[in-house]
């Protein structure tokens, strides 16, 4: 393949690794690892800990469930729209200093998502969001440059933790309500606390990081000459929009048919737990083959057979439904972390594959939880929604195994 640029970009902080000679202090290992799981676990729980309380929050609320979605689809949309700044900003700032900003962020935005209205809300949802967005694209980058010997355990740690997050929200709502006397707001509202320890955790991190150092910035291929990127940009999507469609409105599925509201967010914990096991394994056992599709096709498989139980067995206790769910949208979520490290064509590369992958793919995952409320608002009923996803989840494989295909060798 060519490479054509004359004058390749350069990401300067995630291209370079941590120089022996720097003058600053390099922060100790174990605190860089502590730092990145405390930094991931804050991706998710603004978002995972609204679905639960959906009912009670649209009673109070008084709004439709397509409005309601907006609390999932602004993020996704910020994750989208905000994506591509990361690159920029670590142009002027380190990657370590802008993560820290970005975690702050997210403490008040995660505090504004408690407050008295619905403009309240969405401003809280909208800082968030915006926070989570460039940490999404700047995180993966970090695995690469500081473990590149161990890049799927770390893959698999950073997914872990963001998982992790997610399913800590969706099962400590119920309980938290009650503890707070049934009040939603505070029950949310402690996820605030969350970040500013994740504040502090990263604090090592930013007194460690590398000197800038002239010279020794790689160049970076053009993203647009790597035929892997557009299939990894989709598969990035789509995925993402099963999971978010899902983590917003399986709850309420569940209540409508029948199961308590304990039950229901229950059940949601559960299917944001069993992901754990798989987020951590599945990146390691991806970095040992160049080929993944055989890990694609068993994820998707998961999916589809977890939705099609949803849709066909309606009364069917639906423990079984959500655990392959689980299963499947945690293995799909981290081979995307995982393709888009090991599809980069250099290093310097990743945070630019990662930009276009998270920024596009997340754009069209915003569309998921507010699809799958219109059509609900549309039908009356669960099964429109439903098929959407089954079409989402082929579409997804489909990409999949062609972005899990091994990149050709380059010519020189």
């Amino acid at each position: 393949m060519k490479r054509v640029s004359q004058k390749p970009e350069v990401l300067p902080e995630l291209s370079s690794a941590r120089p022996g000679s720097s003058q600053r202090r390099r922060t100790p290992t174990i605190l860089l690892c502590l730092g990145l799981v405390m930094v991931a676990l804050n991706l998710r729980p603004t978002i995972a800990g609204f679905g639960p309380l959906l009912n009670q929050i649209q009673g109070e609320l008084r709004v439709s469930a397509s409005t309601l979605s907006l609390l999932t689809t602004i993020p996704l949309l910020c994750f989208g729209a905000l994506a591509p700044m990361a690159a920029l900003l670590v142009r002027r700032y380190s990657t370590e200093t802008v993560v820290l900003v970005c975690v702050l962020m997210i403490a008040l935005g995660a505090s504004l998502r408690v407050g008295p209205s619905l403009p309240w809300i969405f401003l809280g949802t909208l800082l968030a969001g915006a926070g989570i967005a460039i940490v999404n694209v700047l995180l993966p980058g970090l695995v690469k440059r500081d473990f590149p010997a161990q890049v799927g355990l770390m893959t698999g740690v950073y997914t872990l933790s963001v998982v992790g997050g997610a399913a800590l929200a969706s099962g400590l709502s119920v309980p938290l309500r009650t503890a707070f006397g049934g009040a939603w707001r505070p029950s949310l509202g402690v996820w605030a606390a969350l970040a500013v320890v994740g504040f502090v955790a990263w604090l090592p991190a930013v007194l460690g990081r590398p000197a800038r150092l002239a010279g020794q910035a790689a160049p970076v291929p053009p993203i647009w000459n790597n035929p892997a990127a557009l299939p990894v940009t989709l598969f990035m999507g789509l995925q993402s929009l099963v999971f978010y469609a899902w983590l917003t409105w399986l709850a309420k599925v569940l209540q409508d048919r029948g199961v308590t509201l304990a039950g229901s967010g229950a059940l949601l914990a559960i299917g944001n737990v069993v992901q754990l096991p798989f987020t951590l394994a599945v990146p390691m056992l991806a970095v040992r083959r160049p080929d993944q599709r055989w890990l694609v096709t068993g994820a998707s498989v998961l999916v589809g057979a977890g939705l099609l139980g949803l849709l066909l067995f309606p009364a069917a206790p639906p423990l079984l439904w959500v655990l392959l769910l689980g299963a499947g949208c945690g293995s799909t979520f981290s081979l995307a972390l995982v393709l888009i490290v090991q599809r980069a064509q250099t290093p310097a590369q990743v945070p630019q594959l990662s930009g276009l992958a998270q920024g596009a793919g997340y754009l069209l995952a915003a569309s998921g939880p507010f699809v799958f409320g219109a059509l609900h608002d549309r039908s009356g009923q669960w099964t429109a929604p439903l098929w959407f996803l089954v079409g989402c989840t082929f579409l997804a494989l489909l990409s999949g195994l062609r972005a899990a295909r091994p990149l050709p060798a380059q010519r020189p």
